[in-house]
């Protein structure tokens, strides 16, 4: 009976001998998983970032002139930004409420006039929570880092520019360049990749943009100016609310494209546009 108890005895010891011996390293395991699910979690934004964001608020977050602020900004991260708007929460839950919730009014004055879209699924957008959450951690990786003035990318390109004129002539276009220019500028984020703005490929019932183009113009809303697909999607491009889908809101699209593309680039997109049937 004494050799059970002492076999008892030891059985025990060693058990909890064991569990000490994990419980040593749990903590250092657990802060390990934490590292790398935040690293791959800012993977994800960054992959997230450049379909959906890059467009308005250029690669590295510095802002367009004219287009959207900068994000990647010391005046952001250091709450003076917070504090002239008056929010008194934390700079993490701010950039978490813009990106899921939107702006509906323009963000930072006269200067930047677009309006943010919602981009969650709680407020009827594109994104579930976890990729808002990843989006959210990439923006906050640049705390450290975000530059002081952080002077925004000019927003008007060298060249023969796009203009708001729907009747000028423009060059043969390109859709194979048109395709690689619409994934550069980030408007395959809305139209291809969510539902921010209206599907550009063709989907159940409903025709490409290709075939639409041309049937919009003769719809009893259209309120546009356009006499042909060619110019609706030219007026689509540079006026953007010339006329607004059903469905849609106005003020989302930035309204500056006839200023930051050349009339080459306009033709390729258009030439892009017209190819999805």
């Amino acid at each position: 009976m004494k050799w059970r108890i002492l076999l008892g005895t030891l059985a025990i010891a060693s058990v909890v001998g064991l569990l000490a011996f994990v419980a040593l390293g749990e903590r250092e395991r657990m802060a390990g998983f934490t590292q790398s699910y935040h690293a791959r979690q800012i993977e994800v934004g960054a992959a997230l970032f450049e379909n959906n964001c890059r467009t308005c608020h250029a690669p590295q977050g510095t802002g367009i002139e004219g287009l959207a602020p900068a994000i990647n900004a010391a005046d952001l991260f250091n709450g003076q930004r917070l504090t002239a708007i008056g929010y008194s929460g934390t700079v993490e839950d701010y950039v978490r409420g813009v990106i899921a919730a939107g702006r509906p009014i323009p963000s930072s004055g006269t200067n930047y006039p677009n309006r943010m879209p919602t981009w969650s699924q709680r407020y009827g957008g594109p994104l579930r929570e976890d990729q808002v959450d990843s989006l959210v951690a990439y923006i906050m990786n640049w705390d450290e880092q975000a530059p002081g003035g952080a002077q925004p990318t000019a927003a008007v390109p060298s060249g023969d520019l796009a203009g708001t004129d729907i009747s000028a002539a423009l060059p043969q276009g390109e859709a194979e360049s048109g395709q690689a220019l619409a994934e550069t500028l980030g408007c395959a984020g809305c139209h291809l990749l969510s539902t921010v703005g209206p599907a550009w490929r063709a989907e159940g019932s409903q025709r490409g943009i290709g075939d639409r183009a041309a049937e919009r113009i003769l719809q009893a809303d259209y309120t546009g100016q356009a006499a042909s697909a060619e110019q609706y999607l030219f007026e689509s491009i540079v006026t953007t609310d010339a006329f607004v889908v059903p469905g849609f809101e106005p003020g989302i699209m930035p309204a500056n494209y006839g200023q930051r593309l050349g009339k080459q680039d306009l033709a390729d997109l258009i030439a892009y546009l017209l190819s999805l049937r």
